[in-house]
């Protein structure tokens, strides 16, 4: 009985490695992606989005043994073979442009974030409206430089 319950800790002790580590890498993968200085999925530039989802595999395969919950198994195994046809279409050669490759590594994050309430990243309000608020800055800068040409273009003629 006694080595039952040292054995479900553990699993429990693991689950939660393997889970920190497949939202870590996730994580790190989108922040390569989104490094990425061309918008192709290249061989030099991907090796390390690579990187990253094939250590996410083996902490998911890892995921899949340690949770006795029948739901986070599903999700896990779901990511899985995702992740799996994703790697096999790399390996043939097939092409991704950046912008979906953000797309696909986030997609994965978003559902497995699902299994893991500390660290639901996607909850956090003010990460989704910096975009909204550089183009907003952009779009003043470009109005008040435009403005600005535009005034002294007047003074000048």
């Amino acid at each position: 009985m006694r080595r039952k319950k040292e054995r479900k800790e553990k699993d429990r002790e693991f689950l939660r490695y393997n889970k920190r580590n497949v939202l870590t890498n996730l994580l790190q993968a989108e922040e390569h992606i989104k490094a990425m200085n061309t918008l192709s999925f290249i061989e030099g530039e991907g090796s390390c989005v690579l990187k990253h989802l094939l250590l996410v595999r083996g902490e998911l395969s890892e995921a899949i043994a340690h949770s006795k919950d029948a739901v986070e198994r599903e999700t896990f195994g779901k990511i899985l073979r995702s992740l799996e046809v994703f790697l096999e279409n790399v390996e043939r050669g097939k092409t991704f442009k950046k912008y979906e490759l953000l797309s696909i590594v986030r997609g994965w994050r978003k559902e497995f974030e699902q299994t893991c309430d500390s660290y639901l990243t996607f909850a956090c309000k003010c990460l989704h409206a910096i975009p909204y608020v550089k183009i907003a800055l952009v779009f003043a800068l470009g109005a008040a430089v435009g403005s600005a040409i535009a005034t002294l273009s007047a003074l000048l003629i």
